[in-house]
């Protein structure tokens, strides 16, 4: 029987509702279909406002505006990156004239969704703060509003139809979306496993994509996962792993990915600029650098980190499960990545959201990492990954580099 690829699943444990903060409304420029537009602009919103007596709008370039139903965007005040109708957190046009007035883009965010062949998968954004939080209604009881969202994502996106046609377990070991889902319920068992901390879960599943590469043929049709092991002989495997400490390269990947996803200053390098990524492995310090200060790795992962403390294991774990349930770590959905390299890289990031928090708790002078600093570190990493552009060089770069599953257990002893 085939699947039903129009099929809305929902994460359970995820809550939502906007709690009015207007932090969200920080960090982009806000897009407008041709419909936004008329409605927004045929406002006198100078006549309002006396700072609204400037440009407020813009047509976007065919570049900005391909593949989506975007023609326009509110225009920031100089120097800024917030919108400018964001008074006191909360958004003017809504004040003014309602919540469906508001661009479209306002009204669907943090939603967001991922077509795949056994149906739609609904995710929110870390960027928001209630997400975060976990404040508000559980997603499974708002299905009527994500399907009002979904229909309004289509709308703004109607070319995006992610290809799964061809995606791999690991470099030359292709398997079929049937198999990937055996695979991902493998995963899933043992992120869920709360017995274990949230590093332990994924050392688990590291062990498990191991066991799944080294039985798998290269260059044919991947036969069927096995069946997962249990929870706790997956511990007992991690727990017996000889782990070595980081080398040189692991710490140059370290310090690269973190001034990607946390940049220091206002210039990003791009994901797929071929000329850094040749140099800089070379080049590449072994420290993080914040604002004001520069940590090397090994200090920072001296620095204590609260391993009991239930609400930031919650928010880590969510975080995780929710790259792995919306498909935003692999395939199509992250760069076209096989598997294994996409979930290594997910790793990746897992250490380093660990590590810069230590970091932004230092910079506060604090004795150790606390609930606001996992906070703003997610809230940015998230930001930085959904701006990201992989192109084919980088991710065969990223498949040379993350294949190795030493090298992901590596990460995760100093996590």
């Amino acid at each position: 029987m085939p699947a039903n690829t129009e099929e809305l699943h929902i994460p359970a444990g995820i809550n939502y509702d906007c709690q009015g903060c207007g932090i969200c409304c920080s960090g982009w420029s806000v897009n407008m279909t041709k419909e936004d537009y008329e409605r927004v602009s045929s406002v006198d919103w100078g006549a309002l406002k006396p700072e609204y007596k400037r440009k407020m709008f813009r047509e976007l370039k065919p570049t900005e505006r391909a593949g989506t139903n975007y023609t326009h965007r509110i225009v920031n005040a100089p120097g800024e990156d917030t919108c400018p109708f964001l008074q006191d957190k909360l958004c003017f046009i809504h004040g003014q004239k309602g919540g469906p007035f508001k661009p479209t883009i306002c009204q669907q965010f943090p939603y967001n969704f991922t077509p795949t062949p056994s149906g739609i998968y609904a995710t929110v954004s870390f960027v928001s703060m209630a997400v975060l939080y976990n404040q508000g209604t559980p997603l499974v009881d708002q299905r009527e509003t994500l399907e009002k969202k979904l229909a309004d994502f289509r709308y703004l996106h109607p070319q995006y139809q992610p290809d799964w046609s061809k995606i791999q377990l690991s470099v030359e070991q292709p398997i079929t979306w049937d198999q990937y889902l055996v695979h991902e319920a493998a995963l899933m068992e043992r992120l869920s496993d709360k017995s274990v901390s949230v590093t332990d879960r994924l050392r688990n599943c590291c062990d498990y994509l191991q066991e799944q590469v080294a039985k798998t043929p290269r260059g044919a049709a991947a036969g069927a996962a096995t069946k997962p092991a249990d929870s706790a002989s997956a511990a007992t495997s991690a727990t017996a792993t000889s782990l070595s400490t980081l080398n040189k390269l692991d710490k140059h990947l370290l310090s690269t990915f973190h001034k990607m996803y946390f940049p220091r200053r206002a210039h990003r390098i791009p994901f797929n600029n071929i000329k850094f990524w040749l140099g800089v492995w070379f080049n590449s310090s072994t420290v993080f650098e914040f604002t004001s200060e520069f940590y090397a790795i090994d200090q920072l992962k001296e620095f204590p980190f609260p391993e009991n403390d239930p609400q930031i294991e919650d928010m880590l774990f969510r975080y995780v499960y929710s790259m792995i349930f919306g498909k935003k770590y692999f395939g199509a959905g992250f760069g076209h990545l096989s598997l294994v390299t996409g979930f290594h890289h997910l790793v990746l990031a897992y250490t380093l959201a660990r590590l810069h928090a230590r970091g932004l708790a230092k910079q506060r002078q604090a004795p150790i990492v606390s609930l606001i600093d996992m906070v703003a570190t997610l809230k940015q990493l998230e930001t930085q990954m959904g701006e990201l552009m992989i192109g084919p060089y980088a991710a065969s770069t990223l498949e040379l580099l993350l294949q190795s599953p030493a090298r992901a257990k590596r990460l995760l002893t100093i996590a």
